[in-house]
């Protein structure tokens, strides 16, 4: 009797199942599907990113970043659960900054260096400003609990396979807090500036107006080592965007009178 009562449950399952399928295509031939689709297809391929994602596979190659280690390897407890790791002190142009890799992570110092020197200088400020006493600066973990990197003020924390463009991300993550000590309503003057560029960066930016910042970070980066074509296209598609992210990056205060062009720091 279980057994018989078993097989009916399947036979029931199996025939909703084959109902729901039926629907679904009956409502696509009749039209019901076909412009949802279409909609979701059109949004996509209007949005900011996928006009540039095709850069993400050479982005570093112009890059002229050059990072140079001037000590370490040191012991050290890192602050992320106060696991083991070691640390190093670099610098590039104008900045100083600290490397962390936590003890049995695969990851050389060097690819590490190689991996972070594919953005563009301007890029390097933000190393700098999760580097200060008790901060760990770009510091790698095995896991980060499914997550491929955490970015804020006090750090940017990632794993072994998070690639330049994760690190791109972050950045704007580390650089809007940053600039927030400052100018604590620059969040605000994003969330305009995304409703006055009137267009997405991506589905994850759609999400809040701070992974939106993110985004454009991660956009703007790699026009950046493209180049100015690149650039302009970039600033055309989203100009609110694309000024106060310049403003954000090279530290500069919009509100002063001789900000109307700001001055981009050659990578």
């Amino acid at each position: 009797m279980a057994k018989l009562e078993r097989t009916n449950n399947m036979i029931l399952m199996y025939s909703k199942l084959i109902a729901a399928a039926v629907a679904i295509a009956c409502l696509a031939v009749s039209g019901g599907l076909f412009p949802v689709w279409a909609a979701d297809i059109k949004k996509k391929q209007q949005q900011v990113e996928q006009q540039f994602r095709h850069l993400y596979r050479t982005i570093g190659e112009k890059s002229n970043t050059k990072i140079k280690l001037i000590s370490g390897p040191e012991a050290i407890k890192m602050r992320n659960g106060r696991v083991p790791g070691k640390r190093w002190f670099a610098t590039s142009g104008q900045f100083k900054f600290k490397l962390t890799i936590q003890d049995g992570v695969d990851l050389k110092v060097e690819k590490l260096i190689e991996r972070l020197e594919k953005l563009p200088l301007p890029y390097v400020r933000a190393y700098e400003v999760v580097s200060d006493e008790k901060e760990d600066g770009i510091a790698v973990y095995k896991s980060l609990g499914g997550a491929s990197a955490h970015g804020g003020k006090q750090y940017i924390n990632i794993i072994p396979g998070a690639g330049p463009m994760v690190l791109a991300h972050e950045v704007g993550h580390t650089l809007e807090q940053k600039t927030k000590e400052s100018d604590p309503e620059i969040l605000d003057k994003w969330e305009a500036a995304i409703e006055a560029d009137k267009v997405s960066i991506s589905n994850y930016g759609d999400k809040v107006r701070h992974e939106d910042l993110g985004e454009f970070s991660k956009v703007y980066a790699a026009c950046l080592d493209a180049g100015e074509a690149q650039l302009s296209k970039l600033r055309k598609l989203s100009p609110a965007r694309f000024k106060l992210w310049e403003s954000i990056l090279n530290d500069v205060d919009l509100s002063a009178k001789d900000a109307e062009v700001l001055p981009r720091t050659k990578n």
